[in-house]
C-alpha cells in the first residue's frame, strides 16, 4: 500500500467520524433546544426542533409524547393523536395522554377503544380522578348504568369536589328517573362551578321534571345569563313556548338556538322543529326551507324528507309527497311515518293494495301511528266495513283527542250502522276542531 493510499484511507476515516459526531451534535442539539422551546411554551418551535431530533432518534416515546403534547397546544388534533399513539406503541405511559387518546375515540364514537385508553389511564395512576369518570361515561353512554355509578363514586372517593363527577352522577340519576338524586348531585356541580352553563342547564330541567317550572325557568335563564350563546337553554326555551302554544316565541327561541349552535344540539333537529312551527302558522315557504336546509346539512335525514312529504301530502300535493316519502324510505326501510304516508298517498290515488301493504306494515312497527291507522279505517271504509273501520278510527282519538278527521270519519260510521244520535255527537265534534266541516256534515246532523 503507497503513503499516497494510506493519507487518502485517513482522510476518507477521518470525514466519517467527523460525521458521525457532527449527527450527533445536531441531534443533541435538537433535542434540547426542542425541551427548552417546549418549556418556554414555544410548540410552534417546539415541534420543529423534536421533529429534527425524532428523524435520527425514532425510538424515542417521551419526545413523541412531548411532540404530541405540543401540537395538542396548538390545536391540531389528529397530528397529537399520531405522537400520541406511537408513543404507547413504544411503551410511555402517562395518564392525561390516555384520557385524551380515550376523549378522541368517544368523539368518533369509537366507545370500546375510548374506554381502552381511559382504563389505561387509571392503570397508569389509580388516583386518576378523571380517568374513573370517563370511564364511567362510556357506561352510561353504553346504558350500563351500574358500571357508570361504580366508576363514578371512585372518582368522587379520590376528589369529593370533582364538579364534572358530580354532574355525571347527575345525569345517571336524571336518565334512571330518579330526579331527587339528580338534584342533589346537579346542585353540588352548581356550588362549585356556578359559572358553568349545563350546570345550570341540569338543574332546570331536573326542576322541570320534579314540576316545578319557576324555579327550572330560573336556572334555564341563568344559563343564558352565563353563555348567551349555550344553545340547549333556548331549545328548552322553545320547548316550554310550544307546551303553552305561544308559537311565534318558539320560533325566536329556536332560531336564537341556530344561530348558536354547539355540539351538544343538532341544528337539522332545531330547523325541523321550527319547520313545524311555520307549517302551523301558514307559512309554508319558510318551513320547506328550513327541511332543505335540514337536509343540505345531513343528506340522509329520513326524518326530514318524510316532513317535507307530509307537508305537501296535507297541502294536496300527492306527487311531491310520494317522492319525499319514498326518499325517506330509501334511507331507512321501516320508517314507519314515512310508509303511513306512502300508505296515505297511495289511498288517495285509489291504489288499495299497495296502501293497505304500506299502512299494516307501519301499524306493525308503530301501533299508535295516526297517520297509519287513519289510513287503516278509510280502507275498511272504502270496503263498507263499518265496524272494523270504527275501532281504527276510535284508536287514533285515544292518541290524538282532538282529530277532526277522526271524529268526521268515526261518525260516519255510526251514521252507516244507523247509530244516528252517536254519529250527531262526532259531527258536532269534527265541527268545532274545523268549522270547514260544518256545510259538509250539517245534512248528516240528526236532532
Amino acid at each position: 500500500m503507497t503513503a499516497k493510499t494510506i493519507i487518502t484511507l485517513l482522510s476518507l476515516l477521518l470525514t466519517f467520524y467527523s460525521s458521525l459526531s457532527y449527527s450527533f451534535d445536531s441531534t443533541q442539539t435538537s433535542f434540547e433546544n426542542g425541551v427548552e422551546a417546549y418549556n418556554n411554551d414555544n410548540f410552534k418551535e417546539a415541534i420543529e426542533y423534536f421533529s429534527v431530533y425524532l428523524k435520527f432518534a425514532t425510538m424515542h416515546d417521551e419526545i413523541y409524547y412531548l411532540r404530541g403534547n405540543s401540537y395538542f397546544e396548538l390545536k391540531k388534533t389528529e397530528e397529537a393523536i399520531t405522537d400520541y399513539l406511537k408513543a404507547s406503541e413504544l411503551g410511555f405511559k402517562d395518564e392525561k395522554m390516555f384520557v385524551r387518546l380515550g376523549k378522541y375515540y368517544k368523539e368518533k364514537e369509537s366507545n370500546s377503544n375510548a374506554l381502552k385508553f381511559f382504563q389505561k389511564a387509571v392503570e397508569t395512576n389509580n388516583n386518576f380522578a378523571e380517568g374513573y369518570m370517563e370511564i364511567g361515561n362510556i357506561y352510561l353512554i353504553e346504558g350500563n348504568v351500574e358500571k357508570a355509578s361504580e366508576n363514578y363514586n371512585k372518582a368522587l372517593q379520590i376528589d369529593p369536589f370533582y364538579h364534572e363527577v358530580n354532574f355525571s352522577m347527575g345525569k345517571t340519576s336524571f336518565e334512571s328517573g330518579d330526579m331527587n338524586t339528580a338534584l342533589f348531585h346537579f346542585r353540588t356541580s352548581f356550588l362549585l362551578d356556578s359559572l358553568n352553563p349545563k350546570f345550570s342547564y341540569f338543574l332546570g330541567k331536573t326542576y322541570f321534571k320534579l314540576n316545578d317550572t319557576v324555579i327550572g325557568l330560573n336556572y334555564i335563564r341563568n344559563c343564558i345569563n352565563i353563555d348567551s350563546g349555550y344553545a340547549p337553554a333556548y331549545i328548552e326555551l322553545a320547548e316550554l313556548k310550544i307546551e303553552g302554544k305561544y308559537y311565534d316565541s318558539a320560533v325566536y327561541f329556536l332560531t336564537k338556538a341556530i344561530d348558536y349552535p354547539g355540539t351538544e344540539i343538532s341544528v337539522p333537529y332545531c330547523l325541523r322543529k321550527r319547520s313545524d312551527l311555520y307549517f302551523l302558522a301558514g307559512k309554508d315557504t319558510p318551513a320547506i326551507n328550513d327541511l332543505n336546509l335540514a337536509i343540505s346539512l345531513n343528506p340522509t335525514d329520513t326524518n326530514a324528507y318524510y316532513m317535507k312529504g307530509l307537508y305537501y301530502y296535507k297541502g294536496g300535493n300527492d306527487s311531491a309527497a310520494l317522492l319525499n316519502s319514498e326518499k325517506s324510505l330509501q334511507m331507512n326501510a321501516n320508517y314507519s311515518p314515512a310508509l303511513s304516508l306512502r300508505g296515505s298517498v297511495f289511498l288517495n290515488q285509489n291504489k288499495f293494495s299497495e296502501a293497505e301493504s304500506d299502512i299494516k306494515k307501519a301499524l306493525s312497527i308503530n301501533p299508535k301511528d295516526t297517520l297509519a291507522l287513519m289510513g287503516m279505517g278509510k280502507i275498511l271504509l272504502n270496503n263498507d266495513e263499518y265496524r272494523n273501520a270504527f275501532t281504527y278510527f276510535d284508536n287514533v282519538l285515544k292518541v290524538n283527542p282532538g282529530s277532526s278527521a277522526a271524529y268526521e270519519h268515526r261518525g260516519i260510521c255510526y251514521f252507516n250502522l244507523g247509530l244516528y244520535k252517536q254519529a250527531t255527537y262526532d259531527f258536532e265534534k269534527a265541527i268545532s276542531y274545523d268549522p270547514s266541516l260544518k256545510e259538509k256534515l250539517k245534512p248528516f246532523i240528526v236532532k
